[in-house]
C-alpha cells in the first residue's frame, strides 16, 4: 500500500530535486552515503490554496517517503501538517500580530484528537540601540521555558544567548556565529560556544566542481569532507 502511495505522489509532483552525498572524503573512502529528495505539487484544501511537499532520505527509510507535509494558509493563520506515517503526526500553527510578533503552537494529532506540546512567540526589537531578535518559547510536556535573544555584532559575526529553565533551574548559555562569503560560490562559517569549548567551522565550495563539496573541521575533533550533486525536476 505504500508503494502504491508514493507513485502517486512522485507522478503528480509538480516541482522537485534529487540530491546524492558522498560518503567523508577525508577517510578514504569513495562510496555514494546517500541519496535525499524533495518533490512539492499545489492543491487545493477545503476550497484554499496548498502545497504538498514530501521528502526521501534513504539513510532513514529506503522503501518510502521520510515524510510528507501539507503547507497553506486559512485567513490569517498558516498551517503545516506533517506526518512519517509511523510515530509522528505533526502540526504547526502561526500568524502574526499587528505590531510584528509571530506567535506559533506546535502539536501533534491522531485522528481527530489534537495536543499542543509548545508555544512560542517571536519578534524584532531593539534594545539600548542594538537591533535584535527575540524569542520566547515553552514546552508543555517538560514545563522547560526559553528566552533566546540574538544580535548582530557586526562583521558577520552574530551573539545568541539562551535562558533555559526547567524545574526550578536556570542555565545561560552564550553561542557565536560567523559567516562570510570569501567569493561568488564559495562560503566559511563557523560556530561556537566557549563555555562548552565547543564549536566548528565549515568551508562551502559549489563554484570548483560540478557539485557542491563541504569541509567542516569540529573544534577537538576529526576533519570530514563530503561531496553533494543536486538535480532539480
Amino acid at each position: 500500500m505504500k508503494r502504491t502511495i508514493l507513485i502517486a505522489c512522485v507522478g503528480s509532483a509538480a516541482a522537485g530535486s534529487i540530491e546524492f552525498v558522498s560518503s567523508d572524503i577525508a577517510s578514504g573512502r569513495r562510496a555514494l552515503d546517500n541519496v535525499k529528495a524533495e518533490w512539492s505539487h499545489g492543491v487545493k484544501f477545503l476550497g484554499r490554496a496548498a502545497t504538498v511537499s514530501g521528502k526521501y532520505d534513504r539513510s532513514e527509510r529506503k522503501d518510502f517517503l521520510k515524510e510528507v507535509s501539507l503547507l497553506g494558509k486559512s485567513g490569517a493563520i498558516d498551517y503545516e501538517m506533517t506526518t512519517n506515517f509511523d510515530d509522528h503526526n505533526g502540526v504547526t500553527l502561526s500568524t502574526k500580530t499587528q505590531d510584528g510578533t509571530t506567535v506559533e503552537a506546535e502539536g501533534n494529532w491522531n485522528g481527530l484528537h489534537a495536543k499542543v506540546t509548545k508555544v512560542s512567540a517571536s519578534r524584532a526589537t531593539n534594545l539600548r540601540g542594538q537591533d535584535c531578535d527575540l524569542e520566547l518559547s515553552h514546552e508543555l510536556e517538560s514545563s522547560e521555558s526559553k528566552v533566546k535573544l540574538s544580535t548582530l555584532l557586526g562583521s558577520g559575526v552574530k551573539a545568541i544567548g539562551r535562558l533555559t529553565s526547567a524545574n526550578g533551574a536556570s542555565k545561560l548559555s552564550c553561542d557565536f556565529e560567523y559567516d562570510t562569503t570569501l567569493s561568488e560560490g564559495r562560503t566559511l562559517s563557523a560556530k561556537v560556544n566557549p563555555q562548552a569549548g565547543t564549536g566548528e567551522v565549515e568551508y562551502e565550495d559549489s563554484a570548483s566542481l560540478d557539485g557542491t563539496l563541504t569541509a567542516n573541521f569540529p573544534l577537538g575533533g576529526s576533519p570530514k569532507v563530503t561531496f553533494k550533486r543536486g538535480f532539480n525536476f
